[in-house]
């Protein structure tokens, strides 16, 4: 039998191996608690996050991460499992979402009712790689799927058509005089873009070798499809720069099957709201635009009253009804430019672009009343559901998609133990 002293001693070295673990992992770690406070972190962990903190002390994971997932808060808190993994590989992008992007994997593990272990890896070269190779994957399918014609021609050093061929009049319909000394614009649609971006999709295809864009086209009798045009350098036998070579593509049907796969992506597929991460997504991009142009930018966070009640007495397909039904209401009641998600359950999102508070507020009373006076018809008869509702507009209060979303929540708290079925 083990003396203390003993136990001691091989408790020191599991704890001293534990260290060296952390200290030499090459993944970062964060020991934190449910509420995201740090008590253990090795280098590469604090190596990952500095960028993300500045010259702020890296406390708590979460508030750490705000700025790029301020989802991770939620999901742990509506984790309700006495261990496990809360979220696996969840890409966290530091930088935005371009070729040199920097992207952190991050998987999150309760490991106690108050202990959680963050795992961050930086994967950059690994998504950058996987984006190229299915660029490159697509361009190679489409030349032999879902493709009617392509052209071919030349450009000279300037960015003009220097070559004709008949495949050219095949998809544009122009003639060779037609064709010949005009730029790539001359086979986009109008208004499709503004003047500058000729050059700059053959700036592009300079820096990299070649480049592919994508967008709208329109023959020489007004026919429109969906053009792909891939634009690559041409060098002489000594490397100097001589022009360009274009493959011009109507790739029309493909365009409609992207179409539909994107719906599928980015739609909640119960209600046709739009899908959390598309939320998340689009409402960062918005947030920085209105930031950028000086506009008002509203979110409304919508959660159905006692919903559990519903399931319980009516059933889940009565639930489904319900939540169905809110949509419809809140798209009859909404802008085409607003954007309706549901984030989870029976909680929703609204994101108002170009709308102040007290706009946002009279928006949200709308559909609370339209709501209210619904009857939705369900297997189990008829069902009326009320909604509350918190408003929260972007200020100097409120700068950032994370606390745009903190305001709106806990003014949805407040409508909650208001009585609920009202707006604050």
């Amino acid at each position: 039998m083990k003396s203390a002293s003993e136990a001691d001693d091989e408790l020191q070295a599991e704890h001293e191996a534990l260290l060296s673990f952390m200290y030499m992992s090459p993944v970062g770690l964060v020991r934190s608690n449910a509420a995201g406070t740090i008590d253990m972190m090795n280098p590469l962990a604090a190596q990952l996050l500095m960028p993300l903190v500045g010259a702020h002390s890296i406390d708590n994971i979460f508030d750490s991460l705000a700025s790029v997932a301020p989802e991770l808060r939620h999901l742990v808190q509506r984790f309700t499992a006495e261990r496990g993994p809360v979220c696996e590989n969840h890409h966290v992008f530091v930088t935005p979402a371009h070729e040199r992007a920097v992207v952190l994997s991050c998987s999150v593990f309760k490991i106690g009712a108050d202990l959680l272990m963050t795992v961050l890896t930086d994967i950059s070269r690994q998504v950058a790689a996987d984006r190229r190779a299915r660029q490159t994957e697509s361009w190679l399918a489409a030349i032999y799927t879902n493709v009617k014609d392509f052209s071919f021609f030349t450009l000279d050093q300037h960015g003009r058509v220097e070559s004709w061929n008949t495949s050219v009049e095949r998809v544009t319909g122009y003639g060779e005089e037609e064709a010949l000394g005009h730029t790539l614009s001359r086979f986009f649609a109008p208004g499709q873009f503004p003047p500058h971006r000729s050059p700059e999709h053959l700036a592009f295809a300079r820096d990299q070798g070649w480049h592919v864009e994508e967008c709208w086209c329109e023959t020489r009798d007004g026919q429109r499809y969906w053009g792909q045009i891939l634009v690559a350098v041409l060098r002489e036998e000594d490397g100097v720069f001589s022009g360009y070579s274009v493959v011009l593509r109507d790739i029309t049907e493909r365009k409609i099957t992207a179409d539909n796969l994107k719906r599928l992506l980015t739609t909640d597929h119960l209600t046709g709201a739009s899908s959390r991460a598309h939320f998340f997504e689009t409402a960062e991009a918005e947030i920085a635009r209105a930031q950028r142009n000086g506009e008002a930018l509203s979110i409304v966070m919508l959660d159905a009253d006692h919903f559990k009640r519903i399931n319980d007495t009516a059933g889940h397909p009565a639930g489904d009804e319900v939540l169905k039904r809110i949509v419809s209401e809140a798209r009859q009641t909404l802008r085409p430019q607003d954007m309706l998600a549901r984030l989870g359950g029976e909680e929703f999102a609204l994101l108002l672009s170009g709308i102040g508070a007290a706009a946002a507020r009279q928006v949200a009373e709308r559909l609370r009343v339209a709501i209210e006076a619904a009857r939705v018809e369900t297997s189990a008869g008829e069902v009326r559901v009320t909604v509350s509702l918190g408003c929260a507009t972007l200020g100097e209060s409120c700068a950032s998609l994370q606390a745009l979303l903190s305001a709106a929540d806990k003014a949805l708290y407040e409508a909650k133990t208001a009585g609920r079925n009202c707006v604050r």
